[in-house]
């Protein structure tokens, strides 16, 4: 990679000052963050100027790349405040360094001290481009605080360590009914997993589970007519759960690319098969794509080069079958910054795709949009709120049939370590319930309980009580939501009937029979 001037500078005054304060034994390493940083390979690059750091804890030109570092991964950032905060004290710095800070801030919701930071750097003399990025940065700080003024009603559930690993664990896409789910993992046991690419990260596979007993069982790979030792990423997973959308990264003439693969008869995904050029330009970048429901329409993000922002496509099939040419889509959706991601729901009409532009809170956001297939008018973009957005990067969504439940990767610090996958449950949408049959006896199943009683179940989430009466006979029906409960019965003469049981809304949700059992005191 070729360096600008002022930063070869910059390295030789930092070289020289290392050559004053270590020994030599550091420099091999520093030389070696220095390539990795300028390769975008943040993450090997942390450790490395960490050390450095610890011989040489005034060096503020290390302090000040191991900011960036933790800036661009999703480690530590809270550090990347701490370290800009002291390197802004000093009289002579670089004025990007207010920048980084006001990023830093912004990443950890500080968004008053984000924009504060952010006006700070205006005040030195800026080129063009970088008062219209500061500027754009500081919109996005103030939509934030609006946007998390007014959170919408939302619950997260990390799926577990059978989903997520310390790895990145992101793009999943669930079947209209909930019982596939496939997703994309740059973990150790993928195919190519034993080497590390530029990025720092393992190549990406494509993974799947299926719900079993209402839980997602461990994953599998997608198959081996998926997954190679190069990169690929599920992008979209239609409805019925049959067919799947892979991009496909493998260098040469097959990068940036769209494929699609069905389902074989051993329930994994069978050869790719790359889509007509009609969406796959030889000359252009394709990211991720969508189809609806009849495939007659495909929703396709395309870019003219590396260096280029991303746009969303439409290619509709014409009544003798061919397809039509692909149509930018409008300002309702496409910006002058990048869009990602499109997803049509189950419906065939509501909209979905990622965005840096119309009101983003930071980075990519996801938005919404009313689809019309007979106009092929689109309504403005909606923001889908905080905390379904973050001041992070928020790239897709996938939604149920019922659209009551969706499927999302975000990064928490109470998570496995990276990106994960939540589950991510609308509660101003009626939940579903499952049923739960039964009867109370007494002693044994041949002698019924003949008088009406109730029986409580208690949330232990939430501490919640729900009442319900049997008949007289000790025939009851009981209807919960997902969660774990403990069932109790209290009958004067009997001993205190208690039950724990845990109740899941995943895949297909079958009626249960209880039978409750009364024992003398």
């Amino acid at each position: 990679m070729k360096k600008h001037p002022l930063i070869l500078l910059l390295i030789f005054i930092c070289i020289k000052a290392f050559s004053q304060e270590l020994d030599n034994k550091l420099m091999p390493k520093f030389l070696k963050a220095e390539d990795l940083f300028d390769a975008g390979n943040f993450l090997s690059a942390v450790p490395l100027y960490k050390e450095i750091l610890n011989k040489a804890p005034s060096n503020k030109y290390v302090m000040a790349k191991l900011a960036i570092c933790y800036i661009k991964t999703r480690n530590n950032r809270e550090e990347s405040v701490k370290l800009l905060e002291k390197l802004v004290e000093s009289k002579d710095i670089d004025p990007k360094l207010w920048y980084y800070l006001g990023k830093a801030y912004h990443l950890s919701n500080k968004l008053g001290d984000a924009i504060t930071a952010f006006e700070n750097y205006k005040t030195f003399k800026l080129k063009k481009k970088d008062m219209e990025d500061v500027n754009r940065q500081i919109e996005m700080c103030k939509n934030a605080k609006q946007l998390m003024q007014y959170p919408v009603n939302v619950s997260f559930t990390n799926l577990g360590k059978e989903i997520n690993t310390e790895f990145p664990e992101y793009y999943p896409f669930v079947d209209e009914n909930e019982t596939i789910l496939i997703f994309t993992s740059r973990r150790k046991n993928n195919v190519g997993g034993g080497k590390i690419e530029s990025d720092g990260y393992r190549p990406s596979d494509v993974w799947m589970s299926r719900a079993e007993n209402n839980k997602w069982a461990k994953p599998i790979s997608a198959g081996k007519e998926v997954n190679t030792r190069y990169d690929e990423m599920g992008v979209f997973l239609d409805p019925t759960g049959n067919t799947m959308l892979v991009y496909v990264d493998r260098g040469g003439d097959k990068f940036g690319d769209i494929y699609m693969t069905p389902k074989n008869k051993q329930s994994l995904f069978g050869k790719l098969k790359l889509l007509p050029e009609i969406i796959n330009d030889p000359e252009k970048i394709e990211l991720s794509a969508c189809f609806n429901r009849d495939s007659t329409v495909y929703f396709f993000v395309r870019k003219d080069k590396l260096n280029t922002t991303s746009d969303i496509y439409v290619v509709k099939k014409l009544p003798n079958r061919q397809w039509g040419t692909p149509q930018k889509l409008a300002e309702q959706i496409n910006t002058i910054y990048n869009e990602d991601f499109p997803y049509i729901a189950p419906d065939g009409v509501t909209f979905y795709f990622a965005s840096e532009g119309h009101n983003s809170m930071g980075g990519y956001d996801i938005f919404k949009s009313i689809y019309d297939p007979e106009t092929g008018q689109f309504t403005p973009a909606e923001n889908l709120g905080y905390p379904i957005n973050s001041t992070d990067d928020d790239m897709g969504i996938c939604i149920t049939k019922n659209k009551k439940v969706g499927y999302v990767s975000a990064y928490r610090s109470t998570g496995f370590g990276d990106l994960d996958i939540y589950r991510l449950k609308f509660l101003d949408e009626e939940q579903a319930s499952k049923i739960f049959q039964g009867q109370v006896f007494v002693k044994d199943t041949t002698h019924t309980m003949n008088t009406q009683i109730m029986i409580i179940a208690a949330n232990k989430q939430n501490n919640e009580e729900y009442t319900f009466s049997t008949k007289n006979n000790g025939e009851f029906i009981m209807a919960l939501q997902e969660g774990e409960y403990t069932i109790h019965v209290n009958v004067d003469g009997y001993a205190e009937y208690k039950k724990d049981i845990k109740v899941s809304d995943i895949g297909n949700i079958e009626e249960e029979e209880i039978k409750i059992i009364l024992q003398s005191k």
